[in-house]
């Protein structure tokens, strides 16, 4: 499960200028305060060192977009998932993809049209860094499943971890 806000998303921007960290901020219908990022990671090679501005087709009058957005944080901290713009080279995906790691909300994912997104500065040559670590983006994604597992009172295991008998041998 993950929290998919992207109908109620009006406006936002997100900056990885400095290495190893994204900020920005974010306007939602349903919500009266813009949330705040604050997330550790980089985003993917096509737009890492620059800044991403996105508009969505939320509407202020939209009145289920409270209730949807009820108990989302404000201020966000947590983990970079997969960032990209879809733009060459494309490590992950061919279109806009927002996903965090939010240490109030779990996985957060926001899904964009190239038209949405605007890329602002200059990002780094994409042949001057590594993409993604997608072991990295497993581990987060289990991390995220194990504490989705303990809030909901059953056993969660960490990926690689042993899990008992493996292919019917105990």
């Amino acid at each position: 499960m993950a929290w998919r806000p992207t109908q109620h998303l009006i406006e936002g921007e997100l900056d990885n200028t400095q290495p190893g960290k994204v900020t920005g901020w974010m306007r939602f219908a349903g919500m009266d305060e813009t949330v705040t990022f604050d997330l550790k990671g980089d985003f993917h090679r096509d737009i890492r060192g620059a800044k991403i501005r996105f508009t969505g087709k939320g509407r202020e009058d939209d009145q289920a977009a409270a209730e949807y957005m009820e108990g989302f944080a404000s201020h966000q901290t947590g983990k970079v998932g997969d960032i990209t713009a879809g733009l060459p080279p494309q490590d992950y995906v061919s279109y806009p993809y927002i996903e965090i790691y939010s240490d109030d909300n779990g996985r957060i994912v926001i899904e964009l049209d190239r038209s949405q997104v605007q890329v602002v500065g200059q990002p780094m040559p994409w042949r001057e860094s590594y993409p993604v670590s997608r072991q990295e983006q497993a581990r987060n994604m289990a991390e995220y499943l194990a504490d989705l597992s303990r809030a909901l009172g059953a056993a969660g295991h960490q990926a690689g971890g042993s899990s008992g008998s493996q292919g019917g041998q105990p």
